[in-house]
């Protein structure tokens, strides 16, 4: 059976800044359809569903940490170390608490999983706009993403071996 890789987008597409993580992983899609693509609003629980039974998943998100400029992409590799991915969700369950939670269980839980953070202005603010700082790095954000993950994630030498 080949491999299954999928790229999650997340994001509220009424809040401002928050809706970065579906306009990304739409237009990262695009470009690397060879990835299974969820759109999800939802918090750490139901994200961790989507991505059962896949060998690798990718999660793109807004985050704001006060320490990079508007549009930074930030890869955190969820094998590598297990940060706390909840101070932005509201929803209850983080997404490493749910991660942890279906690993106990034993889940069929990606052996891979990372997430791209994309460093935000406004996430809170009800509206369909943008912040004209991130909106001007999309271009950039969606690039640096396409270069990165076929590495991260093996598919571009899985693809050539099949």
């Amino acid at each position: 059976m080949a491999a299954r890789s999928i790229l999650v987008g997340l994001g509220n597409p009424i809040l401002s800044d928050d809706v970065i993580g579906l306009i990304v992983a739409g237009e990262v899609h695009k470009r690397l359809p060879g990835f299974d693509l969820e759109l999800s609003s939802s918090n750490g629980l139901d994200v961790v569903d989507r991505i059962l039974d896949h060998d690798f998943a990718a999660i793109i998100d807004s985050m704001v940490t006060g320490k990079y400029f508007p549009g930074k992409v930030v890869r955190l590799d969820l094998q590598r170390s297990m940060p706390t991915l909840r101070a932005s969700d509201v929803h209850g369950v983080g997404l490493s608490q749910a991660i942890e939670l279906a690993r106990a269980c034993g889940a069929a839980v990606p052996r891979r999983i990372v997430v791209y953070g994309i460093e935000v202005v406004d996430p809170r603010s009800v509206g369909d706009l943008v912040s004209a700082a991130v909106s001007e790095r999309i271009g950039a954000i969606v690039e640096e993403i396409v270069r990165d993950l076929p590495v991260v994630s093996g598919w571009r030498q899985a693809r050539e071996e099949g």
